[in-house]
């Protein structure tokens, strides 16, 4: 088996999650629980050698990037905050709402190189989520929210499982938190640390509240949503209830190709600063 010759990594405030790449292909793969961007820095240390393409989803490592709306393809800034070979997937920012994206630029383009001609809306759901308007290969607009993160700090971890125990008490509560989200939010307190079916309308009232805010990036769109089970498959379930036509493309898949396309365009020699 040939050696790794680059390391593909993404970081989002809670995991660092890294694959030891030849080429396009998967060599090992990893996954260390970070907290802090020296806990990152830490965790790569053993990789000296490799260039590192690093999504960093929390804006942790400054990357820069350009302003809404913008092209998919991925664009790099070199770390200069420790002698390793670091490379970060540059952001997107706009100014109504006030909103960035920082490492989920990488999983769009892998999205878009697979299919340059998709138009419509990437759902991103993470510790925090994204919805992504796509069109003309653009990056038109997207808004962000913390329900990842609020459903892991109000289940008492991060390991969402529970939430997946009774799809009807989680539909249910996703159905009364669409309907009337005001409501919703004064049910959260009674629900904190609950399990089994309390564990699903914690997700459904947590989740129905972000969908009937972000209604427009969904209501009559195709939607994309990438990201890893079960807090992607819940997202998934609540689209397909509101009859929304959903993709699900495989989250690893789209940003390593995002990254994978990143790492061919790196010259052998990369001075300090952004790459273009």
């Amino acid at each position: 088996m040939s050696a790794a010759n680059w390391i593909a990594a993404e970081y989002d405030g809670a995991c660092l999650r890294i694959w030891s790449m030849q080429g396009a292909e998967i060599r090992a793969r990893q996954e260390f629980p970070c907290r802090s961007r020296s806990a990152v820095i830490e965790a790569l240390r053993d990789r000296p050698d490799l260039p590192v393409l690093l999504a960093d989803l929390t804006g942790e490592f400054p990357a820069g990037g350009s302003v809404a709306p913008a092209p998919t393809n991925l664009q790099l800034t070199r770390d200069t905050g420790s002698a390793l070979r670091i490379w970060v997937a540059q952001g997107v920012t706009q100014a109504t709402p006030d909103a960035a994206l920082h490492g989920q630029t990488a999983a769009i383009a892998g999205l878009l190189a697979a299919e340059p001609q998709f138009d419509g809306v990437i759902c991103l759901p993470g510790r925090q989520g994204h919805w992504v308007r796509i069109s003309a290969g653009e990056i038109c607009h997207f808004q962000g929210y913390l329900t990842g993160e609020l459903l892991a700090q109000l289940s008492g971890g991060p390991d969402l499982t529970d939430a997946t125990t009774d799809p009807d008490a989680f539909i249910a509560a996703l159905e009364d938190a669409l309907s009337r989200p005001h409501r919703a939010y004064g049910r959260l307190l009674a629900l904190r640390g609950a399990t089994g079916a309390g564990a699903s309308q914690l997700a459904g009232l947590l989740i129905g509240c972000e969908l009937a805010d972000a209604k427009p990036y969904w209501l009559g769109e195709m939607v994309a949503v990438t990201g890893h089970a079960p807090l992607a498959d819940l997202y998934a379930a609540a689209l397909e209830r509101q009859g929304v036509s959903v993709q699900r493309p495989e989250p690893d898949a789209a940003l390593l190709a995002g990254l994978h396309a990143a790492w061919k365009s790196l010259p052998k020699s990369v001075p300090e600063g952004r790459l273009h």
